[in-house]
């Protein structure tokens, strides 16, 4: 193995002797390339071989190939290719081999080969090897597909792609991949493609010279798409298979007749009782009948094949969504399933994104989340939507907040019922931002949920709640409530000089005094510094503050403060509420004994 490597590294060296010469590399760097071949090379030697390395002395060899360029072009190097690049190339280009041939199974090397040849023009080579990876790889449907794009794409050649398609369906019957494949290159053959515009979407009538009709009912022209077309419709049951065929149809002209007929089979293969639409029990035919209404297109007529094609006027679009609407409606009255409304809103919404001028559609769109939600089929994706719907409508109308807070708490009951606790945690920041202090109720359902579970859940809820000021100011005190029953009130106390923090409310005081108030052992530290904190917010426009300050001390602390407190009240309070004071004062010193 040793004399193999050294021989390998032996060819490399006019190379590094030419980078040398050139100056793309000083000696130390040379010296580093040589050692990174020799390592390489012997690991692919080994008696073990390893895809790894194989893959990883490639992108070396890539990455070098990258840094010479990028030296040529900083010291003005002009020459394009010199036989630096050509040696290297060459060395990429039997590593990909050699990995080829020893792990023929892996299909990463056949395809990373593909996209070398390439980028490298070397175009000759993959014609060579696509045989030999079909005969490797036959079994694998996306190979076929692979080599027919090859040929279409990189050759221009669509008779080989047609060829490479046809021999792999004979193997790979039931293969989606292949059929759409060759239905796409048969109409691309013969057909000009078309954008679908949703604004002015025609039906085109098949009046060409050229579409002569066979014993079929089918244009020449969409003889061996039909074909295609039928062959997959025979070995695949699968209605979305087929309604993705159909959406490829409509992309080109003069396909009136194929997508009719694509409609009829797709009726009488996937209902239960008859051709006629009203009869069909599949969500996904009404849904297409619906859309190919909204877009004027083509409708199959309720008789048998074959049929000819109607020659569909050109409607408004208003007539058209209506027309969608009622197709939409009466699918709801024999479908009761969330997949139907949701297919129906899926539409709405589709309208609603592109006719933003049109406000009444919205109602539609409207009307349809309600009535799905009362008949318990929406599903939870569609609520945020509606909120957005709501927002756009009314922006600062109360009745409008109160029915998105309405919207968001059924969303978000969905969620943590589901055990989506993530999911629904992330919706926090934004119906904060969309509904601020409305949102209280909805911050609350977290944190009654959060209480169900975990502790920790609890405390996340709590923090994540108290980042937004309109939501703080109410639940803060339910956030110390919760450290006092669970942590005690040491670990509440730590968090009052944070949650007494402007603004604030007196109420919010008065809570606190009460959980001080309750405990076995009164701190008379903590119920004075309380009180000295309300003071500056409150101690001018507001008497409780300090009567209550009084009382705390006749009852609890040292009634010789009380003097010091009145004479700081009077000081302190505005002139107009003095006297009010004063006599309040001389009622609690008449009578101390009803102080409670």
């Amino acid at each position: 193995m040793a004399e193999f490597v050294e021989k390998r590294c032996q060819e490399m060296i006019p190379v590094l002797e030419q980078m040398e010469k050139l100056k793309l590399f000083d000696g130390n760097e040379i010296q580093n390339i040589a050692e990174k071949f020799k390592e390489y090379e012997y690991k692919i030697q080994r008696y073990t071989k390893c895809k790894e390395d194989y893959l990883r002395y490639i992108q070396y060899e890539m990455d070098l190939l990258k840094l010479i360029k990028q030296r040529k072009d900083k010291y003005g190097i002009t020459q394009k290719k010199t036989d630096i690049d050509f040696a290297i190339v060459n060395k990429m280009n039997n590593l990909y081999k050699e990995a080829i041939s020893k792990f023929q199974d892996d299909i990463r090397f056949w395809i990373a080969y593909m996209k070398f040849c390439k980028h490298m023009h070397f175009h000759s080579n993959v014609t060579d090897m696509l045989s030999r990876m079909l005969q490797v790889h036959r079994d694998k449907p996306k190979c076929w597909h692979i080599a027919a794009c090859w040929e279409l794409e990189e050759n221009n050649n669509k008779q080989s792609a047609r060829q490479y398609l046809f021999r792999g369906l004979k193997i790979h019957p039931n293969s989606q991949l292949l059929y759409i494949d060759a239905f796409k290159l048969e109409l691309n053959d013969h057909l000009t493609i078309t954008s679908n515009n949703f604004n002015d979407t025609e039906s085109h009538r098949d009046n060409s010279a050229s579409a002569v009709m066979n014993d079929s009912e089918m244009p020449v022209a969409l003889e061996a798409a039909y074909f295609i077309y039928r062959q997959a419709f025979e070995y695949i049951k699968d209605i979305k298979f087929i309604i993705e065929l159909l959406n490829i149809t409509k992309k080109y002209k003069d396909t009136d007749r194929l997508q009719k007929k694509i409609i009829c089979d797709m009726i009488q293969e996937y209902t239960h009782e008859s051709l006629i639409l009203e009869c069909t029990h599949e969500p996904l035919i009404w849904d297409i009948m619906a859309r190919r209404k909204l877009q004027g297109l083509v409708q199959p007529g309720l008789s048998d094949i074959p049929m000819e094609v109607e020659n569909v006027k050109q409607t408004s679009l208003k007539d058209r969504i209506a027309s969608c609407n009622e197709i939409y409606q009466m699918a709801l009255k024999k479908i009761k399933t969330e997949e139907m409304w949701s297919l129906y809103i899926d539409c709405l919404l589709e309208i609603n994104n592109h006719l933003e001028s049109l406000p009444n559609f919205k109602k539609l769109l409207k009307t349809a989340l309600i009535q799905a939600h009362q008949a318990k089929k929406l599903n939870e994706k569609y609520y945020l939507s509606w909120i957005d719907l709501l927002n756009v409508d009314k922006e600062n109308d109360e009745s409008t907040l109160k029915e998105a807070t309405d919207i968001w708490h059924m969303r978000l009951n969905y969620l943590l019922r589901c055990g989506q606790e993530k999911k629904a945690y992330a919706l926090y920041p934004k119906l904060t931002q969309l509904l601020g202090e409305k949102a209280l109720p909805l911050w609350k359902l977290r944190i009654l949920h959060a209480q169900i579970r975990s502790s920790d859940e609890v405390e996340e809820s709590f923090q994540a709640a108290l980042k937004y000021p309109l939501i703080a100011k109410d639940i803060k005190f339910e956030w110390l409530e919760w450290l006092v029953l669970t942590k005690g009130i040491d670990v509440a106390r730590e968090t009052y000089s944070l949650c007494l923090q402007p603004p604030t409310t007196l109420e919010f005081y008065k809570k606190i005094v009460m959980l001080e108030l309750v405990q076995p052992e009164i701190s008379l530290e903590y119920m004075r510094q309380l009180y000295d904190m309300a003071i500056p917010q409150f101690g001018t426009n507001n008497t409780s503050v300090w009567l209550d300050y009084m009382k705390f001390e006749m009852k609890h602390g040292d009634p010789k403060n009380v003097n010091s407190i009145h004479e700081r009240a009077v000081k302190m309070l505005d002139p107009s509420l003095v006297n009010s004071f004063i006599e309040d004062y001389n009622l609690i010193v008449a009578k101390p004994d009803a102080i409670q």
